[in-house]
């Protein structure tokens, strides 16, 4: 098979830092490469040296690396139909549509290649908020997802010895495909599992007694993980029937909807957000002690909004007596843009609703018909 040269592709060595080209490769036996031909600049003098360095595998998603897919641009474009490669070491997108041989890195909020779908979505580490792509393993009220990274390490004996005859390839190292799977609740951010009984407890620590015996011991599988959701799912049914029913409670819907008005000035400053709000309902129906949840210091007046809307509100159905958590999203759109309305990606972590049923999201938009120079989403942060 003949070898595909790709695009600039930087490896960083003991020494050496490489910027070159690379080929990715499937030789007569099947084995398939990573081949960078590049000049490397040492750090410790001017001079720079043509460098080759081979290895084991490849760090895109398929071989071939193209592979017709299709990609969804925003979230509430349609999909198209482009030849794609997904870089599981950088996590790039590249995309060539029809007609033009151009190679886009693109972020799209979900493409297809493969027959497996990836899903753009948000996470955080040490608090810092980003998005990655997941892939989906179980769908459900609980969904399971997966991620995919690729990292280069050592060859291991086995591989040593099924590779020792390919001694003039100078091979540096192998690929490896490291998978992580994640815990979603709900519309709640993914979190951390793996394989693991301990943090597969934690993500359900409100059921963790009834679940705890019906975990195995030994290392868990993806359908262990699935079968636990499903017993999550029904033990919590209860629960998602009280909140499909608050949330589709019209007279509330329709109450909060009118009272909750785009602090003035804010839209046409481009500032949006998200605001979640922590309520309870009485025995008679009332609603009583309104807190924020999210940051309290996001400022411009969309916790203020939030938190008077839900105070001004009359009582409901005693029925839905209980703890509710609600997200408010305060959508900016331009329509002199044509990506669509801005809409909010930070969440509320599940440890922050204090046990609280999380109902369905409340959208506030606001337009605007002149150009802005930049439009910002605001959160604020955890005192």
């Amino acid at each position: 098979m003949k070898p595909l040269n790709l695009l600039l592709f930087t490896l960083l060595l003991v020494t050496v830092k490489a910027h070159g080209q690379i080929t990715v490769y499937q030789d007569e036996k099947g084995q398939i490469f990573t081949t960078s031909d590049a000049y490397a600049a040492r750090q410790t003098t001017a001079t720079a040296s043509y460098n080759k360095v081979t290895f084991l595998g490849s760090p895109f998603f398929t071989f071939p690396v193209w592979q017709e897919g299709k990609v969804q641009l925003d979230q509430s474009g349609k999909e198209l139909d482009c030849q794609l490669a997904y870089n599981l070491v950088t996590s790039d997108v590249l995309c060539r549509f029809a007609g033009d041989s151009a190679v886009k890195v693109i972020t799209p909020e979900r493409f297809t290649i493969n027959n497996t779908t990836f899903v753009r979505l948000q996470n955080s580490i040490a608090g810092l908020a980003y998005r990655t792509y997941f892939s989906i393993v179980h769908t459900g009220p609980t969904k399971l997802w997966m991620s995919l990274n690729n990292q280069i390490e050592p060859r291991n004996g086995a591989e040593e010895i099924k590779t020792r005859y390919y001694k003039d390839l100078n091979i540096q190292g192998i690929y490896r495909t490291k998978t992580k799977y994640y815990i979603q609740k709900g519309e709640g951010e993914p979190r951390l599992v793996n394989l693991s009984k301990k943090l597969l407890l934690d993500a359900f620590a409100d059921q963790a007694a009834a679940l705890e015996p019906k975990i195995p011991s030994r290392q868990l599988t993806p359908n262990d993980i699935i079968d636990v959701i499903n017993v999550y799912d029904s033990l919590t049914v209860a629960d998602r029937k009280s909140l499909a029913h608050l949330s589709k409670e019209e007279l509330f819907k329709r109450t909060l909807q009118a009272k909750i008005t785009y602090p003035g000035g804010v839209g046409k400053q481009g500032i949006y957000g998200r605001v979640y709000a922590g309520f309870d309902v009485d025995s008679q129906g009332a609603i009583k002690n309104v807190v924020i949840l999210s940051p309290d210091n996001v400022g411009f007046g969309f916790t203020s909004e939030v938190k008077n809307a839900l105070e001004m509100l009359a009582t409901v159905d005693p029925a839905f007596n209980g703890k509710y958590a609600l997200p408010v999203a305060f959508t900016y759109a331009n329509t002199k843009e044509k990506s669509g309305a801005h809409v909010p990606i930070n969440r509320l972590p599940d440890d922050r609703l204090g046990g609280r049923q999380l109902l369905e999201e409340v959208v506030v938009p606001y337009v605007v018909t002149t150009p802005i120079t930049a439009s910002r989403e605001v959160w604020g942060y955890y005192k």
